[in-house]
């Protein structure tokens, strides 16, 4: 086979990839990494942009294992997935951010929050930043910002919620794993989501109690504590169809799957 024919091969290749239903192309690009969505550009001309339109955008171990053999990769991955958000044309529903446990990764919080407040602008819906390398550094405050949230995954930080927070009011699903709480911030982070239907709480430190009193939809909540007894923990829970409590020291683990209350 020539060279021309190859070439004429593969153009034919990619023309039935383009021929393709507009809603199957954008389900194919919504299942690739990073990586390769933005090397679908290189794909042809009627390509070179499309993956700039995909709405969700993910930065996991896959990408970040790439920047290993640096010294300080933090500038570099900030640069990237900054020039990324930049290049991005249309609403970003989805977004993730996490960055794996035992690295040597520093995004500065001036930095996630520039990531951030651009999301806000862009219809976040979906957020997980999980920031396992540099454990409870503050948490941006431009979250509070992100209005359209229903899904909010948030890792690694030191939580404060501001005064004149106004609430998460669509938000039906957090996810709170391995953070630090200013006093008072994690009852006034969910007391201003009150549709909030799913509740997952890793806590690592004395906590007195906790009130659940204004979370009225939940229906579903985790609570993993590393202190002896969880007796006492949870103050003032609606009633719910599934709770799950775990303790880290004695690995005890308790499930109910009817309506509970706890009072």
């Amino acid at each position: 086979m020539t060279l021309s024919e190859k070439r004429a091969n593969h153009g034919d290749h990619i023309d039935r990839i383009s021929d393709l239903p507009c809603n199957v192309i954008d389900g194919i690009l919504e299942r690739l990494n990073i990586q390769e969505l933005v090397s679908t550009s290189l794909l042809s001309r009627k390509w070179r942009y499309m993956w700039n339109s995909v709405p969700q955008l993910q930065f996991c171990e896959d990408f970040f294992c790439r920047f290993e053999d640096l010294n300080d990769p933090g500038p570099e991955i900030s640069r990237i997935i900054t020039e990324i958000l930049l290049l991005h044309n249309g609403p970003i529903y989805r977004f993730i951010l996490d960055i794996p446990l035992f690295s040597n990764i520093l995004i500065t919080t001036e930095i996630l929050n520039k990531w951030v407040l651009f999301l806000s602008r862009r219809g976040i819906k979906d957020l997980a930043l999980v920031n396992y390398a540099t454990f409870f550094n503050q948490m941006p405050s431009h979250v509070f910002s992100c209005q359209e949230l229903t899904h909010f995954w948030f890792s690694g930080f030191n939580v404060s919620v501001p005064p004149n927070f106004r609430g998460l009011k669509k938000l039906l699903v957090l996810q709170l794993d391995h953070n630090t709480y200013e006093f008072g911030a994690l009852e006034s982070l969910i007391s201003g989501c009150p549709l909030l239907e799913e509740l997952s709480i890793e806590l690592f430190g004395d906590m007195k109690s906790i009130c659940l009193k204004k979370a009225k939809n939940l229906t579903d909540l985790l609570l993993t504590v590393n202190q002896e007894s969880v007796s006492g923990l949870i103050k003032s829970l609606p009633e719910i169809q599934r709770l799950a409590m775990e303790s880290y020291r004695n690995k005890t683990l308790c499930r109910y799957h009817s309506s509970v209350t706890v009072d």
